[in-house]
């Protein structure tokens, strides 16, 4: 793999960064108190075009890599890391799409997925059911062409601004995947519930819900599969979401190193820029070592996508582990850096190293990374 961008990459990550600094920097403390809408937000993003980097040209998107979303997102988590977890899971539904779905199901969803008009979101999670997939209660129940849903998610990012859901649940003894469209016109009968938008320690301008599905009736082409490939197809989904939210981290990470940097150069102390503090230098020099590291395990996740899909499960795993706990440990020792003025609610790295923490859990634990890479190893 080349580790460096192209020349059209790198053209892309500027546009990228202005789009960014422009359009998401001065929301970014509105989104994170809901003081304007999300779902408004994204239609913005959509409409320049940013919500359909990966879909391909015939339905209305970029047709891009994943490498050019994850370059996106690195741009836009700089400013507000919780738009990762809204595009992570987003850009999911997208893939698993794009890869698995039909031609129907192609046409129908990926023009209104591309422009942001409609937002996906992964509904896995459940109270008894976290990690082990196997144990969701969740049932989807074939009638006489239909697809009756019963059960109750937890944690769904975007479930309450989404128009299309994917859905673990079991079919009888086996794991099924289905593609929900909650237009209400799409619905023959039931009822869906969500709850209010979980209060949480960071990524804070994400919506995340409990769904409660009560004999929610869909049509039966929304089943994706009701056999052993289920598990491979939802492995697959949050895979890529875990490589989008790795470039959350970077975003984040470089944000706080910026800030330190900046601090560390105007801060006096004893006469002299704290800057030339050999404690504050390792600092920084970590800082910057750890996050490259981070960048290119991100990046090299994002390139076995396309290039070697059958790596990308374990360079994802390495990347959401690695990133997060880059993200996690230098957005505290960035706030260290600015003393006071890094703690204050005043300031964008108290909201960072609150976000930070929440990367390392949500999308799969540090630990649920460390399973799948013994897997990979064959132990």
């Amino acid at each position: 793999m080349n580790t460096f961008l192209s020349a059209s990459q790198e053209s892309l990550k500027e546009k990228y960064r202005s789009f960014a600094e422009q359009t998401i920097g001065r929301e970014a403390q509105a989104l994170e108190e809901h003081e304007v809408s999300l779902k408004d937000f994204l239609k913005t993003i959509g409409q320049s075009g940013y919500c359909g980097i990966t879909v391909p040209k015939d339905f209305g998107g970029q047709g891009g890599s994943l490498l050019d979303l994850i370059l996106f997102v690195e741009s836009a988590c700089r400013f507000e890391p919780g738009l990762g977890m809204t595009f992570a899971c987003h850009t999911a539904a997208i893939e698993l799409i794009k890869k698995y779905g039909t031609d129907t199901q192609k046409a129908r969803f990926l023009p209104l997925l591309a422009t942001g008009e409609i937002i996906a979101t992964i509904a896995f999670a459940e109270e008894n059911a976290g990690t082990d997939w196997q144990a969701v209660e969740t049932t989807a129940k074939v009638e006489s062409g239909k697809v009756v849903l019963n059960g109750k998610k937890v944690w769904a990012v975007n479930a309450e601004i989404a128009g299309l859901m994917v859905v673990l649940s079991k079919s009888g003894d086996k794991l099924s995947l289905l593609l929900v469209n909650l237009n209400p016109d799409a619905i023959a009968g039931g009822a869906i519930a969500f709850s209010p938008n979980k209060r949480r320690l960071g990524l804070r301008s994400c919506f995340v819900n409990d769904v409660t599905f009560d004999g929610l009736t869909i049509n039966e082409d929304c089943l994706f599969s009701s056999d052993s490939q289920a598990l491979a197809m939802s492995h697959y989904v949050m895979d890529v979401a875990k490589a989008v939210l790795s470039a959350s981290c970077i975003g984040l990470t470089e944000a706080a190193l910026d800030e330190a940097v900046n601090h560390a150069r105007n801060r006096k102390q004893f006469g002299v820029n704290i800057g030339q503090f050999q404690g504050i230098q390792w600092k920084l020099a970590d800082m910057s070592a750890e996050l490259e590291g981070a960048r290119l395990q991100t990046y090299r996740a994002a390139w076995a996508h396309d290039e070697r899909p059958e790596d990308f499960r374990r360079f994802s795993a390495m990347a959401k582990l690695f990133a997060s706990k880059v993200a996690k440990v230098h957005s505290g020792e960035a706030m260290q850096v600015l003393g006071t003025f890094g703690i204050s609610s005043d300031s964008s790295l108290e909201r960072f190293y609150r976000d930070a923490k929440m990367t390392e859990i949500c999308l799969g634990t540090s630990e649920a990374q460390k399973l799948v890479l013994v897997d990979e190893l064959g132990i």
